[in-house]
């Protein structure tokens, strides 16, 4: 059975993604849960700590795979081009699956409708989860191209979430135009020709799984 801190955060997840920061009261949070008023600031704080913790959980900002899980494995890892690639390719799969390949469609929802309708709690989700994921991307760009400016890093630490975005929002285009079945196929081929085009623009081998 869930507890009181879960039920919370379950409900919160849903009614934010749907309704948005602003249109969302803790009362009506604490109604879904069906859990009293009080319980929000006893587990959370305030409306935008347990926000805070919903855009986390639809993130999965734990990074449950880095470089430097990688390199605790092989630490010659990035000694040689088709090393270098095989990391590129675990992380930015890792990446993909993480962000954009989620079955629930509140995940989703709440994620576009922060970057395109920003709350209050906007600015400390870029500094504590937004920002300290692209730094990780680009500093591990830099592992790899030392001499780069911090403009190609941003650009090539960035690939997957452009490209991802934009098959997202057009989704229900797709869905129209083609069938639900083609957004499985595309999401696949998405995410291989990003990770082709990120390791061919090192001029590193690509890996057989993605020819």
């Amino acid at each position: 059975m869930a507890d009181t801190r879960e039920l919370l955060l379950n409900a919160a997840c849903q009614l934010f993604a749907e309704y948005g920061f602003g249109k969302v009261t803790t009362r009506m949070i604490a109604k879904k849960a069906n859990v009293n008023l009080g319980s929000i600031h006893y587990y959370f704080g305030s409306k935008e700590e347990l926000y805070f913790e919903t855009f986390r959980t639809a993130i999965n900002a734990d990074f449950p795979l880095t470089i430097e899980k990688l390199l605790a494995v092989d630490p010659n890892l990035l000694t040689t081009p088709e090393g270098k690639a095989y990391a590129i390719q675990r992380l930015t799969y890792d990446y993909y699956n993480r962000h954009y390949n989620i079955p629930d469609k509140w995940k989703r929802q709440l994620i576009f409708r922060e970057l395109f309708n920003p709350s209050p709690v906007y600015p400390k989700l870029v500094n504590e989860v937004l920002k300290l994921e692209s730094e990780k991307m680009m500093e591990f760009y830099f592992m790899l191209v030392p001499n780069a400016s911090l403009a190609e890093a941003f650009v090539w630490a960035h690939y997957p979430d452009t490209q991802a975005t934009f098959y997202l929002m057009a989704e229900s285009t797709i869905i129209e135009y083609l069938s639900k079945d083609f957004m499985e196929e595309l999401n696949r081929n998405v995410i291989k020709n990003t990770t082709r085009m990120m390791i061919m623009s090192l001029d590193l081998p690509v890996p057989e799984l993605l020819k």
